[in-house]
């Protein structure tokens, strides 16, 4: 068949995930626990009462937005709302990104910062983490120097390596910074820190969250940016007019309004991450990374194939093992105490037949 695809985008490669029904899913940094019994039972009688279905949802998500704004004390002008912080990255790219502009962001970290760049048709640049995954931030400096970038893109805590960035370090990056900087926070809620505060300092910065994985709700794809009130009405000029569902606009409203939920189900996924990683740091031959985030990165003697015993033991871990800054690395979700036990157990047993 021809290809009809852009010339540029002939060797780009898609983000894919592994399919595969698994016991103990470990590797997507979902939360182990779905959406709240009281959140569903609300949601429940409202579609049985008659929810408008057979309407467009609100375009500009409007009560959604003003939760969320609720929640970390910004207008509701400040707010977009996207279809996961996919979208978001995606928007972003599209709407300050002209061709051959070029685009700083970490690695490793999340791929679609690269992917969402060269779909725009950008020069995506990647600036190597220290050798224990740490921002150097001269290293930052320098190319911005070199490049003049429209948009840097950078990630706290960082995926997958589990690295905070500090606000101090976030400062010395934008100050003199005459491009839009964009700080992906899906892991926010675990962590000490957000750059939330520095929104009103900076109004080349957004700030990008999610609902997907401290609030659980991952299958209803609902992320968010906050940024000023300027650059907002200037990225909404590239967002679908009808990217929320009306029942995911609902479903976010009602979790941020049972937020103490949620907040209890955070704590207990942060006492499993300090469990998870002491227990990991008894066993032999494993490098445990420390993480702010809902998941550990690992190295171990042979990623490749140590990955492939978790499988056939029902485990699923994300596997970096043949990534060119994760050698042997392999990222595993805080899950429940009985999945972590499980996975804790199996390496144990895994790394001991490795040892014979």
């Amino acid at each position: 068949m021809k290809n009809y695809l852009r010339d540029d985008l002939i060797k780009l490669k898609p983000y894919k995930v592994i399919e595969k029904n698994i016991r103990h899913k470990m590797d997507a940094n979902e939360s182990p626990w779905d959406m709240p019994k009281l959140i569903r039972e609300i949601l429940a009688q409202e579609l049985a009462n008659g929810i408008s279905l057979n309407r467009y949802p609100d375009s500009n998500a409007f009560y959604l937005r003003e939760a969320i704004g609720d929640y970390v004390q910004m207008s509701p002008s400040q707010i977009i709302v996207g279809s996961g912080s996919d979208e978001l990255i995606q928007m972003i790219a599209t709407a300050f990104v002209d061709k051959g502009d070029y685009v700083i962001y970490p690695t490793p970290s999340f791929g679609m910062y690269k992917i969402s760049t060269i779909i725009a048709g950008g020069n995506p640049i990647e600036i190597p983490l220290s050798k224990e995954y740490e921002y150097d931030i001269d290293d930052f400096i320098s190319a911005i120097h070199r490049y003049s970038p429209k948009l840097l893109f950078l990630c706290s805590p960082n995926n997958p390596t589990g690295n905070l960035l500090d606000l101090s370090q976030v400062r010395e990056l934008i100050k003199d910074f005459p491009g839009i900087v964009a700080i992906d926070e899906a892991y926010g809620e675990f962590t000490r820190d957000t750059s939330l505060r520095l929104v009103k300092e900076f109004p080349n910065l957004l700030v990008l969250r999610t609902f997907s994985k401290a609030f659980g709700l991952a299958g209803l794809r609902i992320g968010y940016c906050v940024t000023s009130p300027e650059l907002a009405e200037q990225l909404c000029k590239v967002k679908a007019p009808y990217n929320i569902n009306s029942f995911s606009q609902r479903a976010g409203i009602l979790t941020l309004e049972n937020i103490d939920l949620v907040k209890d189900r955070i704590n207990q996924i942060i006492n499993q991450r300090k469990f998870l990683y002491q227990a990991l740091k008894e066993i032999p031959n494993i490098k445990v990374y420390p993480s702010e985030g809902n998941f550990l990165l690992i190295r171990v003697p042979d990623g490749e194939g140590i990955w492939s015993k978790l499988l056939d033991r029902g485990i699923l871990v994300r596997n970096f093992a043949k990534h060119p800054y994760l050698d042997n690395c392999l990222r595993v979700t805080v899950a429940d105490e009985t999945t972590n036990l499980k996975f804790i157990n199996a390496m144990t047993e895994i790394l001991g037949q490795e040892e014979k």
